[in-house]
């Protein structure tokens, strides 16, 4: 229990009193249900670490032991609720459908889920507190390595497959969806445009699609202008 014994500032930071946690992974799960629970009563914007530590019962150095920004504290609250979202959605990359089906419809089983959570409702629900949370998150090394392990190996076998562009980085694209996925959660697609699905369907797949292999036909007629124009 190295982090639950630390020592902060050259002071004992870590004021657990009688009810001291067996680990720091259980002091961390404490810290973040005291986290949730005052975005819950606070809003995101507005909770501060005293807060935190006032509800969890410890001093604020105690939270800075785990936790040294507030926003390691938010996103660590949404990676310990996109995980079990996105652990799920896991199981669409199994089939036999073409990966950019299986692509739209993990995200759509994601999108559900997301709404449906209560966390996720106070963390990407008011605009205020989804900015916070976008920005948190893509800064934070546990989500980019939760995104890399959820859709990083399906991704660089779609593309070696021919499915996905091979002309940009596997971690860039990867960033791409990740940023539209962003986007939808925080602001459902419009009915004029199909929707989530809509918008998944008519801008992400074809921004991320592999372009159609180009006809022998169309191949002899575009290195033959191509000669004309030399000329």
């Amino acid at each position: 229990m190295a982090g639950v014994e630390r020592q902060h500032g050259g002071r004992r930071g870590t004021r657990w009193g009688a009810d001291t946690p067996s680990s720091d992974e259980e002091a961390r799960e404490r810290l973040l249900d005291a986290a949730d629970a005052c975005y819950a009563r606070r809003g995101v914007a507005r909770t501060r670490i005293d807060h935190i530590a006032q509800v969890a019962g410890v001093h604020r150095t105690t939270v800075y032991c785990y936790f040294p920004t507030k926003n390691a504290l938010v996103s660590a609250s949404f990676v310990r609720s996109a995980r079990s979202i996105l652990t799920a959605s896991k199981a669409y990359f199994c089939t036999d459908e073409p990966f950019l089906e299986q692509l739209v419809k993990a995200t759509m089983d994601s999108l559900r889920a997301t709404r449906t959570s209560p966390t996720m409702g106070l963390l990407l629900g008011a605009s205020e507190s989804a900015g916070l949370t976008v920005h948190a998150a893509t800064a934070s090394e546990e989500w980019h390595t939760l995104a890399r392990e959820t859709l990083g190996p399906a991704l660089t076998q779609a593309v070696a497959d021919g499915h996905v562009r091979a002309d940009a980085p596997v971690e860039a694209i990867l960033r791409w969806i990740w940023r539209v996925a962003f986007s939808l959660a925080t602001e459902p697609g419009a009915p004029e445009d199909g929707g989530d699905e809509g918008v998944l369907r008519t801008f992400l797949v074809t921004s991320v699609a592999a372009p159609p292999p180009e006809s022998p036909r169309r191949a002899v007629a575009t290195v033959t202008t191509s000669r004309r124009n030399r000329r």
